[in-house]
């Protein structure tokens, strides 16, 4: 270990630089002091920046298995509700497969639609957040409406 003369330099030059100009014994002690430890602290930080983790860049496709997993992880809060990560996908999935009806959640006329306790799961804003079995009476309720709007057989166009 190499002797470092930074920090005692420091101290004799405040020291003398504080008596000279016209402070006590004490307070040029204590200058020099304060000049050594801000010197030894200066010589030990290290100012080159740490090494970042390398991130494994991973292909997620839509659907893929990880994307599910971050989907499970996220269904159940603390407190045994659905947290809002999967509310969101969820409302997100309501919307597309309502707007494929021709409806939005906005409609005056959703609820007939969906049913209350589905519009009340993807419409609520405030805690406490649904439990699961709302989110899943709500995706049952998404299911059997369909992926898309119904056509006649007889090629007349649907009624609205």
């Amino acid at each position: 270990m190499r002797w470092d003369w930074r920090p005692p330099a420091a101290f004799l030059a405040g020291f003398v630089a504080s008596l000279a100009g016209g402070l006590t014994l004490m307070s040029s002690g204590l200058v020099g002091l304060l000049l050594a430890a801000a010197v030894l602290l200066l010589t030990r930080l290290d100012v080159t920046p740490e090494p970042g983790w390398d991130r494994r860049l991973y292909d997620r496709r839509h659907g893929a298995r990880g994307e599910v997993q971050d989907l499970a992880w996220s269904m159940i809060a603390r407190d045994g509700r659905v947290g809002e990560r999967a509310l969101r996908q969820l409302r997100d999935v309501a919307r597309s497969r309502l707007a494929r009806h021709g409806r939005s959640l906005d409609d005056a006329d959703v609820e007939q639609v969906i049913g209350t306790r589905a519009l009340h799961t993807l419409t609520r804003t405030r805690s406490p957040l649904p439990s699961l079995a709302d989110v899943r009476h709500t995706l049952d309720v998404l299911d059997r409406l369909g992926p898309r709007r119904d056509t006649p057989t007889d090629g007349a166009p649907a009624d609205d």
